[in-house]
């Protein structure tokens, strides 16, 4: 049986959900490549090591010592000839038929030796890879080579859409397929008491350091309310000093990074979610935050920003409320709201669930991809784009 190829950056990243259940949900064999290019890793070991032509030869050379190594093997290693053979060695041993690159940066960077190797490619962007800065002007030229020869580019939200588009993507090939919620997550009954859920990585883009702004000026109101905040990063130690500074540290808990068995008792022991996303200052962007996604399928009301592809996710009045990036003062009358309502959190709760099982649904998502995947396989086979 053919084999699906993943590229993925990072091994065991709690908050990619999306490519679990991606590894899960679609149908055949599927083997993943972890790192960067041309480092990659399979089952924790570098390819290069062991795939390639000659792969014994490459054990023999790890004997020699070690500055010699460096010296008259590395450098070739490392070359894109090297890169190739070791690549085609690997998807040879494994069958690979197709790849499927997660993040634009990893389809940019293997487009050269998909087309060498006459394997169709599948970009799939998620965020940072479509807007951040720096990023672009990196991979400017690599990203209009890779629309050229990649089969599709999946997008997860209309604001992507239009920035792959401004990048030089065909519209013809960007299919917009956004994430969903485990199925899991509509099995929660929230008791809507007075406390305000958060999950997320302490990063820039989320800006949990104006939620917790938001939280103290709820506080003056609403003295009985509690913020959880799940998750880690950069900015948990600043945040948590931060809650500490001000006074509130006994109304706010950080858990730190948790599984998704540990998390899911807290969605049913919350009134309301929350997330600040903010584009930062080298323009980066959520695509589709799956906490938000999974919140609502929780039948928890979100309160987050107009931002990227939130404004897909969240529907103002109806499902939670959005506020402006940055308006902590608005944020905080939608939580104090909330805090205050609970037949009002209920509703909203339940209109959130039913926006999500009708819109934003994992199945829908993986059985979109399966026929993008399918749709490349009978391309290759009968010659046509």
């Amino acid at each position: 049986m053919k084999s699906i190829c993943i590229i993925n950056y990072e091994e065991n990243k709690l908050s990619e959900t999306f490519i679990r259940a991606q590894l899960e949900g679609l149908q055949g064999n599927k083997v993943v490549l972890y790192n960067y290019h041309p480092e990659y890793t399979y089952n924790g070991r570098l390819i290069r090591y062991f795939y390639g032509k000659h792969p014994l030869l490459k054990k023999l050379k790890t004997l020699l010592p070690q500055f010699l190594y460096w010296r008259v093997v590395t450098r070739h290693e490392r070359s894109d000839t090297a890169t190739r053979d070791c690549l085609a060695g690997f998807f040879r041993a494994h069958n690979v038929d197709l790849i499927l690159a997660h993040f634009g940066w990893n389809g940019a960077n293997i487009c050269a030796d998909a087309r060498a190797l006459n394997l169709p490619l599948i970009v799939h962007f998620h965020g940072l890879d479509a807007h951040n800065e720096p990023t672009l002007a990196r991979y400017r030229e690599k990203y209009r080579q890779m629309f050229d020869y990649a089969f599709r580019t999946i997008s997860v939200s209309n604001f992507m859409t239009q920035a792959l588009i401004g990048l030089g993507a065909s519209p013809d090939k960007i299919v917009y397929n956004p994430y969903g919620p485990r199925e899991y997550f509509y099995e929660i009954q929230p008791d809507y008491r007075s406390t305000i859920l958060a999950v997320g990585r302490f990063t820039d883009i989320k800006a949990p350091y104006l939620t917790i702004m938001a939280f103290k000026l709820l506080l003056e109101e609403c003295p009985e309310a509690k913020l959880v905040m799940v998750g880690d990063g950069e900015l948990r130690e600043a945040c948590m000093s931060l809650a500490k500074t001000w006074g509130i540290d006994s109304s706010i808990s950080f858990p730190g990074a948790l599984r998704h068995p540990q998390t899911l008792p807290l969605y049913g022991q919350a009134c309301c979610f929350v997330q600040h996303s903010v584009t930062t200052s080298l323009g980066d962007v959520e695509g589709t935050p799956v906490a938000i996604l999974e919140a609502q399928a929780a039948g928890l009301p979100v309160v987050s920003t107009r931002h990227a592809g939130i404004v897909d996710e969240v529907v103002h009045g109806k499902t939670g409320f959005l506020v402006e990036e940055r308006d902590v003062v608005g944020m905080k009358n939608y939580l104090c709201k909330l805090v205050k309502d609970q037949p009002l959190c209920r509703t909203l709760g339940q209109n959130a669930r039913e926006h999500m099982r009708t819109n934003f649904n994992i199945r829908r998502h993986i059985a979109r991809l399966q026929e993008v995947i399918d749709a490349a396989r009978a391309a290759k086979r009968y010659g046509t784009p």
